[in-house]
């Protein structure tokens, strides 16, 4: 999103945006150049060395949104304004269980971290452009940098609280959403540990 608010930004740049370090926005933009979204290009100073700028190519559109998102907040209000909001619901419902059984086949011959490292790969897949941190023992953290569901999720906040329920069945651990975009961040972030025994 922030590559297409701009004519190109470079690397500290997107690291000042995102807050993030230098490193971690390379490994993503590394991720992009390869599908094909983003470009790098060399800028040129009067005095010092070149530096490149990353530019959001024109076949961006269908991965990073386009259009058609208008088209779905029109439908979204149309159904809520005629009192079906029901209809989305039961879609997320349905979406989320084929997702679940989905990942739990993905999952399967994957235990402690490796699960949450395989969850972070298909989500990479979906376009959530995911990061994936351990914060300490047996604790995780995944960054989720784009909202590919952002349409829904800004109207029907069952979307947020459906999406979380597939990771906790999937991983057998707890997870914890802190934050999210339609909330107002950059990213949605979700904390991920051991289950608590019971004592």
């Amino acid at each position: 999103m922030a590559l297409k608010e701009s004519d190109g930004l470079s690397l500290k740049a997107l690291s000042d945006r995102l807050s993030i370090s230098k490193m971690a926005v390379l490994k993503h933009i590394q991720n992009l150049e390869r599908r094909n979204i983003v470009e790098r290009r060399i800028a040129k100073k009067n005095i010092g060395r070149p530096y490149y700028t990353f530019h959001l190519l024109q076949s961006s559109s269908s991965a990073l949104g386009s259009s058609s998102e208008t088209l779905l907040h029109s439908l979204l209000d149309f159904l809520v304004g005629n009192g079906n909001e029901e209809i989305v619901v039961n879609f997320l419902r349905e979406r989320y269980n084929k997702i679940e059984a989905y990942y739990n086949e993905s999952l399967r011959l994957k235990a402690g971290r490796e699960r949450v490292e395989e969850l972070a790969r298909l989500r990479f897949l979906e376009n959530y452009l995911p990061e994936f941190k351990n914060i300490g023992n047996d604790k995780f953290e995944l960054l989720e940098y784009n909202c590919p569901i952002y349409a829904i999720s800004s109207k029907f906040g069952e979307a947020c609280t459906l999406e979380q329920k597939p990771f906790k069945n999937v991983l057998k651990m707890e997870v914890n959403t802190t934050y999210t975009q339609v909330n107002g961040h950059g990213t949605c972030r979700f904390l991920i540990s051991k289950p608590k025994k019971i004592t």
